[in-house]
């Protein structure tokens, strides 16, 4: 059994777009452009890392499975590099285990100004033992995997703009397939933070649909 089909059957799409429109328009507002799109993966850990990762991570039989298929996955990549943030915009990005300390310190940023008795209140008492795995590039939100307690093993977001931690999925699994079926559910979730170029003019657009050959 493949828990991550969904992804496999994503990465396989040929010629994958998004149908966009700019949102800070009137309806119908201009007319609408086709930003094509790609998925980054890189090459899956090797036997004596993805080893490693077992032997720290017993409670994340999920998580090592997915690295043994990639070893990072940005997904929804613009084609067109946006210059003023010099790079390519993408919507989620699972991060290679050598990148997690990072992520974690992105992370602990926004709780530095915290007294004790805010951190009580505002903080899940997982906070201090998760696992930050991932990110929505260049929006200040991250993924993280509880390591302790009844949370253990499911996939929260930390939403910056509301400090909220809002729960993804029960697991691992779950969590990619959400990410990698395109529905309607999950474009209005795109376009609430990422936006696309078409090389030309300072639009920001947004997908609003999806299509591939």
């Amino acid at each position: 059994m493949n828990r991550f089909a969904e992804l496999e059957e994503l990465l396989a799409k040929n010629n994958p777009r998004f149908i966009c429109v700019d949102l800070r328009m009137p309806q119908p507002g201009p007319e609408r452009f086709v930003a094509s799109i790609r998925h980054e993966t890189t090459p899956a850990l090797d036997a004596a890392t993805l080893d490693e990762l077992r032997r720290q991570l017993p409670e994340l039989p999920q998580l090592v499975e997915l690295y043994a298929g990639h070893g990072s996955i940005r997904l929804y990549c613009d084609t067109t590099f946006h210059v003023a943030k010099d790079c390519y915009a993408s919507a989620f990005y699972i991060a290679h285990p050598d990148e997690w300390e990072d992520l974690r310190l992105g992370l602990d940023d926004w709780f530095a100004d915290l007294s004790e008795k805010e951190r009580a209140e505002y903080l899940p008492e997982w906070i201090d033992d998760c696992l930050v795995f991932g990110e929505i590039p260049h929006s200040g939100n991250y993924f993280l995997i509880p390591l302790t307690g009844p949370e253990t093993g499911s996939v929260y977001e930390f939403e910056h703009d509301g400090f909220e931690f809002i729960r993804q999925a029960d697991s691992i699994a779950g969590f990619m397939t959400t990410i990698c079926t395109v529905n309607d559910a999950l474009l209005r979730s795109i376009s609430g933070h990422t936006y696309y170029h078409d090389g030309k003019t300072d639009t920001q657009w947004y997908a609003q649909g999806y299509e591939h050959d």
